[in-house]
């Protein structure tokens, strides 16, 4: 008689068991997708990311064309930020007053034309450096506008509980289009120039006005009407209260000195690895293939505890990547940190902005994530930074200086955000 018959047990198959954990494992990373009208937000946030894609590839690579001049490249960078950081708070009071879909389409159609106007100049042989910096001054404003409503929307058709997952896929998605978008666009670049890849932009947003067209929301309940600046300050009151304060110093540090690194990478790419536009196509793409693999993980994970933690862990591990990219003059290692980078990266991003979403009241949300993304502002205006301070001690001692500042402000700010973010017992919204 067999073990099994003599305890009168029927045990599963071999192998069913882990068959069981696997489908499981599939249900929670795509258990987002289960609310309805994810999936068209997800698409948007794809279209997204593949025009910002193309476009931050060829903005780097263009001016560094028509300057030779890293501190250009930081300058196209700083245009952006600071468009993206005086617009921010605004549009996130926006973002809280009309309806956001509607709003996502607008941004994605100046977006449109934007990119439009740039490639005709661009393969007519017109193009100026202030064509370039208008472009990317716009660019930042009609992020600023956007990523506010996109983010708000998110929360409202998922709710709290699976906020973390819908994060994680939205960033997987930028992950794959970041992968396949550098590679394309490096080798376009090179075979075809730069006009093309503002061309594709330009076609991208278009697909994002669709896919926005196709998302149906319930009716959404309107503020109180009050004057749009006192709107504003009330927002910026509430994003001073301790717990939301220390998120966007936090995210001040990391996006200005940790992301920053993203504008140098074309400067690294031709000048110190010597890999050309198709080298910067790779070192962009791994730097995406990091984050898929960090985000796929964070997604399958489910429900996050210790969500504090995770944050500052990725920012932590973000500065010693910058660090390293720096000190490397070796393109296949130089690859690995990247890639490292990107994983870090994507684990950080998807963390604090599922905190601050769920440390905001619902009428209260749009003002914070507005400010959030002013802080991501940050980020172009620590290229500009990193491109004035590549021009006295070279790009790669910049980027250790950088990656060093990134990591001592992380782990600094750890103790103040220890326990911060756990997941309310309490059922869905």
């Amino acid at each position: 008689m067999s073990e099994t018959e003599h305890h009168g047990i029927d045990r599963p198959a071999a192998g069913v068991a882990p068959a069981v954990a696997a489908a499981a494992r599939t249900r929670r990373l795509s258990s987002a997708f289960g609310a309805p009208g994810y999936l068209w937000l997800w698409l948007n946030s794809l279209s997204t990311s593949a025009a910002w894609t193309v476009e931050t590839l060829g903005q780097g690579w263009l001016l560094l064309h028509l300057t030779d001049s890293a501190f250009w490249v930081g300058v196209g960078a700083g245009v952006r930020g600071a468009a993206q950081l005086l617009f921010s708070i605004p549009a996130g009071a926006l973002a809280d007053r009309v309806d956001r879909r509607r709003l996502l389409q607008c941004t994605h159609g100046v977006a449109a034309l934007g990119a439009l106007v740039l490639a005709v100049l661009i393969i007519t042989r017109a193009v100026k450096i202030w064509h370039v910096l208008a472009f990317v001054g716009t660019a930042g404003l009609v992020n600023a506008a956007n990523r506010p409503a996109a983010s708000g929307l998110i929360y409202e058709v998922v709710g709290e509980r699976r906020l973390l997952n819908a994060s994680a896929l939205l960033f997987m998605a930028a992950s794959l289009v970041r992968i396949a978008g550098a590679i394309a666009g490096g080798f376009v670049i090179d075979r075809l120039g730069i006009g093309p890849n503002y061309l594709a932009a330009s076609v991208v947003h278009v697909g994002a006005v669709v896919s926005l067209s196709l998302l149906k929301m319930p009716a959404r309940a309107r503020p109180a009407a009050e004057p749009f600046f006192k709107a504003v300050m009330a927002g910026l009151s509430y994003s001073l209260t301790r717990r939301v304060r220390n998120l966007m110093v936090l995210s001040v540090f990391v996006e200005a000195f940790g992301f920053s690194y993203h504008t140098m990478i074309p400067v690294m790419a031709r000048d110190v690895l010597k890999v050309g536009a198709v080298g910067l196509g790779y070192l962009t793409s791994m730097s995406g293939i990091g984050q898929l693999l960090a985000t796929m993980l964070v997604a399958s994970r489910g429900e996050v505890r210790n969500r504090g933690e995770l944050m500052v862990g990725g920012a932590l591990g973000l500065g010693v990547a910058v660090l390293l990219f720096g000190l490397s003059p070796w393109f296949l290692v130089s690859l690995m940190i990247v890639t490292f980078a990107g994983a870090m990266s994507s684990t950080y991003d998807a963390a604090i902005f599922t905190v601050l979403q769920t440390q905001a009241s619902d009428e209260m949300r749009g003002r914070v994530l507005g400010l959030y993304y002013a802080t991501i502002g940050f980020n172009q205006l620590g290229g500009f930074g990193v491109g004035a301070l590549a021009t006295l001690v070279g790009v790669p001692g910049a980027l250790m200086i950088g990656g060093s500042i990134a990591a001592v402000s992380a782990f600094a700010l750890l103790p103040s955000v220890r326990g911060i973010g756990t997941p309310a017992q309490s059922g869905d919204r």
